[in-house]
């Protein structure tokens, strides 16, 4: 049986159109119009299987959102086996030293090891019943599903509702999710089929890969917002324009719940849920609303410091013009009186009005 990370892509034009396609039918061709997403290839490699011999073909990509996030992609393709799923959780968790994250990790220099992984799991075949097969490795689908080699199984009911969470419309599939992992399967028919059924099962796979995609890098772009508002202070200018880029931000966000189809719509309701995003989104509303207060808060407390020193310095000036008029009629050839009451009567009445209104402003 054939195990896949992902579908196996060269790096190719005919391959990069096809993904194309996928991306136009899932999420429309006003979205991908408005250029929001670019996939670079980077590279290819082969990475050696760590428990075994083998060597698996490994490709990179980059895929970059325009709100200045990005995901990197390795997709591998491994050889047609038997299906063993406590080799694959060997092979895919994240914290196995024999496992193919790790070898990712010590491959490729420029990944950090702190950032949030997600794999993507694909097993394809032909000619079997997939709701047999379903039926009879039910448990092992939910221990994939969740990198789980523990040996307290989990309850059968938690089974029964994670196999009935299928998103795959397709005759034939089967697709999962949870906040970690996706998996998908795909068994075809090779009577029923005249075209090159390995590379159907590889294009039905596409709308899942990249509902995912939009999901972690929606993630990404929350994140990012959410670091802005919770790290530093900032001036009212400051403050003002982060408002303006969350707002254009999260009108990005809607942008893509919006353009969800039939495929995707229950997929991402479901990610939106399990990956946090409906939290993270919540949180940026209400640090939002800290931040409109905080502009708010600060115009007032401005407008009220500049009104309040120009009070003092108006009442001061027209006191001290009238205290000269008034000096001016008894001492009209003395000057420097004239200037000295004038001055200190200035002084005296910015003093009391000073005073007088800091108390009520305090």
């Amino acid at each position: 049986m054939e195990e896949n990370d992902v579908t196996s892509l060269s790096f190719d034009q005919e391959r990069l159109n096809e993904l194309y396609n996928v991306e136009l039918h899932v999420l429309g061709e006003g979205f991908i119009k408005a250029d929001r997403l670019k996939r670079r290839p980077i590279s290819k490699f082969m990475l050696a299987a760590p428990d075994s011999n083998d060597s698996y073909s490994a490709e990179i990509y980059l895929v970059t959102h325009r709100e200045g996030v990005e995901i990197i992609e390795v997709w591998i393709e491994m050889p047609e086996q038997e299906f063993d799923p406590k080799r694959l959780l060997g092979l895919l968790k994240p914290d196995s030293e024999k496992g193919l994250i790790k070898e990712i990790q010590r491959s490729l220099a420029y990944l950090d090891d702190e950032q949030p992984l997600f794999t993507f799991i694909g097993i394809f075949e032909s000619d079997i019943n997939i709701d047999e097969f379903i039926n009879l490795h039910s448990a092992d689908i939910v221990n994939l599903l969740y990198l789980n080699s523990s040996l307290v199984p989990f309850k059968s009911s938690f089974v029964d509702s994670e196999i009935d969470r299928n998103f795959c419309i397709r005759e034939g599939g089967a697709s999962y999710m949870s906040g970690f992992t996706a998996l998908n399967i795909m068994f075809m028919n090779t009577k029923e089929n005249d075209s090159d059924y390995t590379q159907l099962q590889g294009r039905c796979a596409l709308p899942f890969i990249i509902t995912i995609e939009i999901l972690l890098l929606e993630r990404e772009i929350l994140r990012k917002y959410y670091r802005k508002l919770v790290t530093g202070s900032l001036s009212i200018n400051g403050l003002i324009g982060l408002k303006q880029e969350i707002l254009n931000g999260l009108e990005e966000y809607y942008g893509i719940i919006a353009k969800a189809t039939q495929f995707s719509e229950p997929l991402m309701e479901f990610g939106q849920r399990i990956l946090g995003i409906n939290d993270l989104y919540d949180s940026i509303i209400d640090r939002l609303d800290v931040v409109i207060f905080d502009i708010t808060t600060n115009y007032s407390r401005n407008s009220n410091t500049l009104s309040f020193w120009l009070t003092v310095l108006f009442g001061s000036l027209d006191t001290g013009l009238l205290t000269k008029s008034i000096v001016s009629i008894y001492y009209s050839h003395n000057i420097p009186t004239i200037i000295a009451w004038t001055a200190f009567v200035t002084v005296l009445t910015s003093l009391i009005i000073f005073a007088l209104l800091y108390r009520k402003i305090k």
